[in-house]
């Protein structure tokens, strides 16, 4: 660039020079040659020529004056053209420095925007690596909450929704064979769950979850649809499916060892085959609920197959579900009151509280039909503390009448008991209607006592130990054990009605309650026997010292005005009266 700069200035200094000393040349002529001849052809064209040209004609003076001043000229010339070039290389000089300090600033200014592509590129690279960081952690996250969707979090098996889309592929890839859908359900784990927590209830799922696996040899797929229920899919026929669940409930019968605790636990199954039962995953698992909810009704840790008649019955328990709801909401209960009798001297000591259901579209419904379904929906619950309350209510109304030493005993499902505000429940309604803790007993059954021992254990101990008296009831069915009866504050018995029903002609009977009776007395119990209808039956009780008893021999349960009158009767006579409600 320089160069080309430099060629520019020399010529130009040239230039300029030989116009100068042609200007010089043609002042000096002018001035010596005033009479100078000019040939009119070329006139214009002699006076600014430094030469002589043939086609024109000149005197001797001109050419006499051009080759006199040749010297001279040559000298302007020269002269001329160094005191150009010393200029223009000035001029040079000032242009390039000025040139110098502009390609500088040029220089700054580009590498100051060459600093700053750097680092919009530095930055774009680093957007770059970001995005694609995220786009991993993307993809990452996306895999992640699809497995979390198809998965179930604690036992990391597939979960329901994993189930409905596995199984159309299933179903598709076996059009001309057979697939088992088996429905797994823990029985009793709610009990298990509510006593020991919810942490222990966790890794009894996941070691349950565990032992089905290994019972599958790595054949078909294992779901947990959540809680205590699992599903086993796998393209089986109908024997080959019962023969993996003898062998899953055989498995079952070995215990469990969950921190330091050993606990058994059964399973109610429910089998449905594809595609008799069912040719969508939906209605086989319909099916395959109504088998398992079959198997539970029929005594649990068994399976049941699935076959169109057990739809009615699943039908009315569904039914009898949804108007068990309503009627809690409607509160179409009653509360009947059976009196207990005191054998020493025939007056009525106690009542047991037994609810009552007249439903309007169901009509009367039988405590045994809607109290297990009122414990599997834990309805129990609210309505158990219901019938306490109203039971409670009603005692407060007969000790303020006159009868003062009155007791109330009222059930208790193992479910209410379980709960862990059951106790300070009782103890604020007791104080609420003013009853002293020793008018109430509360009724249990034998099974939560194995079920849910210690748990059951503490809480009957503080009852206890406030006063309250605790009942086992039902007992003699073959659960309860002499050291159950030593450990836990049990202050009575009662004799189920069972061996009462035929006490009076059976030998087998007979000697099962005079042990019964027998035991409670060396214990310091009080015994008492349900179910007394004839006076066979009574006869026996007596002699074996029986404290008391409640039956139709001498009263069907009443509603609360007509024990409240029989309460007050001066005379009490045992009497047959006929079945009521």
């Amino acid at each position: 660039m320089r160069v080309k700069i430099f060629s520019k200035v020399l010529i130009a200094a040239f230039t300029v020079a030989i116009l100068v000393t042609m200007m010089y040349l043609f002042g000096s002529y002018i001035n010596n040659q005033e009479n100078a001849r000019v040939s009119d052809k070329n006139s214009s064209l002699n006076r600014i020529s430094l030469f002589t040209m043939a086609p024109f004609e000149t005197d001797q003076n001109e050419m006499s004056f051009f080759t006199a001043n040749k010297e001279q000229t040559i000298s302007i010339f020269i002269f001329a053209s160094i005191l150009i070039v010393i200029i223009a290389a000035i001029v040079y000089r000032k242009k390039t420095k000025i040139i110098k300090e502009q390609l500088l600033i040029v220089n700054a200014e580009l590498a100051s925007m060459n600093s700053k592509l750097q680092e919009v590129y530095n930055e774009i690279n680093l957007k770059r690596n970001e995005v694609k960081v995220i786009q991993e952690n993307l993809k990452e996250s996306e895999e992640r909450y699809t497995h979390l969707a198809l998965h179930d979090v604690l036992t990391g098996l597939p979960n329901r929704q994993a189930l409905y889309e596995n199984a159309s592929q299933l179903f598709s890839d076996l059009p001309a064979k057979k697939a088992a859908l088996i429905l797994i359900d823990l029985d009793n784990f709610k009990y298990i769950n509510d006593t020991m927590g919810h942490d222990f209830g966790d890794e009894l799922i996941k070691k349950a979850s565990e032992r089905l696996l290994l019972n599958m040899n790595n054949k078909g797929i294992l779901y947990r649809l959540g809680g205590d229920e699992f599903v086993i899919l796998q393209a089986l026929n109908e024997k080959e499916a019962e023969s993996l669940i003898t062998n899953i409930l055989n498995s079952f019968r070995k215990e469990f060892v969950i921190k330091s605790c050993n606990i058994h636990i059964s399973l109610s199954i429910g089998l449905a085959v594809y595609p008799e039962h069912g040719e969508s995953i939906s209605k086989l698992m319909k099916a395959a609920d109504i088998a398992m909810y079959t198997s539970k009704e029929s005594g649990k840790n068994r399976y049941e197959i699935y076959h169109d008649s057990m739809n009615v019955a699943f039908s009315e328990r569904m039914n009898l579900e949804k108007y068990l709801y309503i009627a809690m909401e409607k509160r179409e209960f009653e509360l009947y009151y059976q009196p207990q009798l005191d054998l020493n001297n025939n007056s009525i000591t106690g009542l047991e509280a037994l609810i009552r259901w007249k439903s309007p579209e169901l009509g009367n419904v039988s405590p045994m039909d809607f109290i297990k379904v009122a414990e599997d929906t834990h309805l129990i619950i609210p309505l158990g503390e219901w019938v306490l309350i109203q039971a409670c209510e009603f005692l407060s109304q007969l000790h303020k009448s006159g009868n003062q030493n009155m007791t109330m005993s009222v059930n208790i499902s193992p479910i209410q008991i379980l709960q862990e505000d059951f106790t300070d429940k009782v103890i604020k309604i007791l104080k609420y209607y003013n009853i002293a803790p020793m008018c109430l007993e509360l009724e249990l059954t034998e099974t939560i006592l194995i079920e849910s021992f210690e748990n059951v254990y503490k809480k009957l101990q503080m009852l206890s130990d406030i006063g309250i008296r605790i009942a086992l009831d039902d007992f003699g069915k073959g659960y309860s054990s002499l050291n159950y009866l030593r450990q836990l504050p049990i202050h009575t018995l009662k004799i189920d009605k069972c061996f009462i029903d035929n006490v009076s002609f059976e030998t087998e009977n007979k000697t099962i309650t005079r042990h019964i009776i027998s035991m409670g007395k060396s214990m310091g119990l009080s015994v008492i026997a349900e179910g007394v209808e004839v006076q066979g039956q009574l006869d026996y009780l007596k002699k074996y010292n029986c404290d008391k008893m409640q039956g139709y021999l001498f009263s069907r349960p009443l509603p609360k005005s007509e024990i409240a009158k029989l309460v007050k009767a001066p005379g009490l006579k045992i009497k047959s009266i006929q079945r009521g409600a």
